[in-house]
């Protein structure tokens, strides 16, 4: 006896059109299923969204996408896509529901959440696409996105700021060396102690944070004064913090002299850590990013500067080389952006006709007042 089996396929509608594509959509379903797909059109999309993490994560093992980028996918996926497109077979999940769905995500929550939960629902039709659940991927027919809002304000902290904040930060620290009953932290209390040195080496290199924690005392190069960024940290499920190579974005390593001002900081910082980081945890590993932006930001708003985040060093570094008319490619290499990047967010609104301005004096004469 074969092991074929035939089975009858019908179809049926008032309509002879709708009839034969449903048939057509029912013989290709089947079709893809005798060719032993995991997945096909009448696939539910969530389940598509869950293997498409499943192999986003491999690639994160590989190192070929960030930890991070998989941890982001998987929340704005089920907080913003699941609901209205999770239990959808994928023949239904069409251009119009999944513009509903990003526009819902910037509508309630922000710009930045529906440009994420786009790039994510992107990458899950693109792999349907692969897998045969889908012909074409709807989110490629989506507009570009952009913002409605003007520009944000670069906020940084000038001269008489940044000396004043250094020394309260360093008064600070020695208020938070007990806890509530009066008992000394110990070494739990020398992460309160260190925020000056953070600041001081944020301000001298302009590094964002998980790159500045994932400094290593071999890092520091005392006799030609510089630093070597070439790591990040960032938080990996199921395994903990991770010193990952490059900076944040995969970015190149970067080189960078460090001013006269900072060595005293680098050398204690470096004698201290020996083979390990520059800023270590209580117990001598790494610090959790996020858990030291949070203790910024509560010592900032003890000392009077709420405004003041970790990321505003950073900032400040832009503001001083611009301020001091160094070129836009500058700056940009001391971050490591380019100079869009540094243009758009690290630079103040500067007068865009200084050097025209001589010229035009000459166009009529002097007006009375």
């Amino acid at each position: 006896m074969s092991d074929w089996s035939l089975v009858r396929v019908k179809r049926q509608s008032p309509i002879k059109t709708l009839a034969v594509n449903g048939l057509k959509d029912a013989l290709r379903i089947m079709s893809h299923r005798a060719s032993d797909g995991d997945i096909d059109p009448s696939t539910r999309f969530q389940k598509v969204a869950e293997l498409y993490l499943e192999e986003l994560k491999e690639e994160s093992e590989l190192g070929s996408v960030s930890p991070s980028t998989v941890r982001v996918y998987r929340n704005v996926l089920k907080n913003w896509a699941y609901p209205k497109l999770g239990k959808l077979h994928c023949y239904d999940v069409i251009v119009t529901r999944c513009s509903n769905a990003v526009r819902e995500a910037r509508r309630k929550a922000s710009y930045d959440t529906a440009k994420t939960l786009k790039s994510a629902l992107s990458g899950v039709c693109d792999f349907a696409v692969r897998r045969g659940a889908l012909e074409h991927n709807p989110m490629r027919d989506i507009g570009r996105m952009s913002r409605t809002k003007p520009k944000k304000k670069v906020v940084a902290l000038d001269a008489a700021q940044r000396v004043d904040l250094h020394e309260k930060l360093v008064a600070y620290g020695q208020t938070r060396q007990v806890d509530a009953c009066g008992r000394s932290l110990g070494r739990r209390g020398q992460l309160w102690r260190d925020l000056p040195d953070l600041m001081e080496v944020m301000l001298a290199t302009g590094v964002r944070i998980g790159e500045c924690l994932a400094l290593l005392g071999p890092d520091i190069d005392l006799d030609n004064k510089t630093v070597a960024v070439t790591h990040h940290i960032i938080r990996v499920d199921e395994v903990g913090l991770v010193r990952r190579p490059l900076r944040k974005g995969n970015e190149d390593e970067l080189l960078l002299k460090i001013p006269e001002w900072s060595i005293p900081v680098f050398r204690r910082r470096k004698a201290t850590a020996g083979d390990g980081p520059l800023f270590a945890s209580f117990a001598g590993g790494l610090l959790d990013p996020s858990n030291v932006i949070n203790r910024v930001s509560e010592a900032m708003v003890a000392v009077g500067y709420d405004w003041v985040t970790s990321h505003v060093f950073r900032k400040t570094v832009g503001m001083v080389l611009d301020e001091a008319d160094r070129p836009l490619t500058a700056i940009a290499d001391q971050l490591g952006n380019s100079p869009e990047v540094a243009n758009k967010h690290y630079r103040k609104v500067r007068t865009a006709n200084a050097g025209n301005v001589e010229a035009l004096e000459a166009m009529l004469p002097p007006g009375e007042e």
